[in-house]
């Protein structure tokens, strides 16, 4: 509820608009996640928002290895893109898409010059909620500055580039785009945040359209009452879910990134299946989860599994529920990575 107080705050005291990988750049998007994720906290107080999961009987087949699981969760695809970019600057492409539903749906799709590079963000926020003001160094206010229209729509720069607070982020800038909807644009890639190139990317945005992501996995047996809080899609390939028991402690994350080279994997402290893994229910020096007590988490890795490293990590009342299907172990073995050819991915990859 601090979040929320806290951004309830920040709407009070934001000035109405007239109608209407280095250390920076990790520090930088920390604080635009922040800024979205309170953003989206307001919504909750106007807009209920509710995921259902339907709970069916899970019927393995002969060659399944979830022979424990009984009941599984059903989720439809559980991102779909709100939006696109049109054009970006040369050198540039998507490289990921991202839905954070932990308070709201906030969507985001990034861009880069590779794959995994985030230099920059759009952010599509729930209908009715403006973007937070971002604080200034040493926490002074921020305000908006009017700038010109995008597509004839109410637009303004929480952080103007060269302006106060650039040093942390290059450009911030959000406009209306239809009555009462606003995204967010962010820039940390200082060769292209001017104003000019800024505004050229948000005219170019196209919203709508509700194509489902693709994924580079398939994930089944997941054990019922899980609700989705964050997901996301990349080109590295890589992919990520979160999930979290409503009114329970606890996250279940899941993840999928290329496979490091041989070598690279010395955390390694056991095997699975024949790969090198790392599980902290074996000795080991770390890593930890934070301060929570070892008894309630787990993290299992396993690497180099058809071209991917499989990350697993569950905390609290996930944990247990995913004791009767083998725990982590059993999790892992009806995780199967498709392969880096997009023709193979799934935009159902929960099922």
């Amino acid at each position: 509820m601090n979040d929320l107080k806290e951004r309830l705050e920040r709407l009070a005291d934001a000035p109405a608009p007239a109608s209407a990988v280095d250390a920076a750049a990790a520090v930088a998007r920390a604080r635009r996640i922040r800024r979205t994720r309170r953003a989206a906290a307001a919504a909750v107080v106007a807009v209920g928002v509710t995921a259902a999961v339907a709970v069916v009987a899970l019927v393995p087949s002969s060659g399944d290895r979830s022979s424990g699981v009984v009941v599984t969760a059903k989720y439809p695809s559980p991102l779909v893109e709100k939006a696109a970019f049109g054009w970006l600057p040369p050198g540039y492409a998507r490289t990921r898409v991202t839905q954070d539903e932990q308070r709201a749906t906030v969507f985001t799709a990034s861009a880069g010059r590779g794959p995994g590079s985030m230099a920059i963000e759009l952010s599509v926020l729930p209908p009715g909620v403006r973007p937070g003001i971002p604080r200034l160094p040493g926490g002074r206010k921020g305000r908006l500055t009017r700038a010109a229209p995008v597509n004839g729509r109410p637009a303004y720069w929480s952080i103007k580039p060269g302006g106060p607070g650039s040093a942390q982020v290059a450009a911030e800038f959000r406009w209306e785009y239809r009555p009462k909807a606003w995204a967010l644009l962010s820039v940390n890639d200082r060769a292209v945040a001017d104003p000019a190139t800024v505004q050229r990317i948000a005219a170019g945005v196209g919203f709508g359209g509700g194509r489902p992501a693709a994924f580079p996995v398939r994930v089944t047996g997941l054990p019922a009452g899980l609700k989705i809080t964050r997901v996301w899609a990349g080109t590295l390939p890589d992919a990520m879910f979160s999930f979290a028991v409503p009114g329970r402690d606890g996250e279940l994350i899941i993840s999928l990134t290329p496979a490091r080279p041989r070598g690279r994997s010395s955390d390694a402290n056991t095997t699975v299946d024949g790969h090198p893994a790392f599980d902290t229910r074996m000795p080991h020096p770390g890593p930890t989860i934070g301060r929570v007590p070892a008894a309630k988490s787990q993290i299992l890795n396993v690497y180099g599994v058809r071209g991917f490293d499989v990350g697993l990590q569950a905390t609290g009342e996930p944990l247990r529920r995913l004791q009767a299907g083998g725990g982590l172990t059993g999790l892992y073995r009806r995780t199967t990575p498709l392969g880096a050819d997009r023709a193979r991915w799934t935009t159902e990859p929960l099922r």
